[in-house]
């Protein structure tokens, strides 16, 4: 399973990617809470790396792609049971 956000730059920083990454991996995690859960963003966004941080993933690995250097982060979705 994988979470993903893009919002216009005009939301960024009001916090609904936090929000609504909450209450969909709430939502998931009730009815598959053995699943794991990934999010990929380039490294260079450190804002979309905060976030991933804030919501409880932790980053395993780095891959090239679109020309870019991209983060692979993951948890479990248990750990956002409500």
């Amino acid at each position: 399973m994988e979470l993903g956000y893009v919002l216009r730059r005009n939301a960024w920083g009001a916090g609904f990617a936090y929000e609504a990454a909450t209450a969909a991996l709430r939502a998931a995690a009730d009815e598959l809470p053995d699943q794991p859960v990934v999010v990929v963003t380039q490294t260079a966004n450190q804002r979309s790396l905060k976030l991933a941080a804030r919501l409880g993933f932790h980053p395993i690995s780095t891959f090239q792609e679109f020309d870019a250097e991209q983060t692979l982060c993951t948890a479990p979705l248990s750990s956002f049971r409500s």
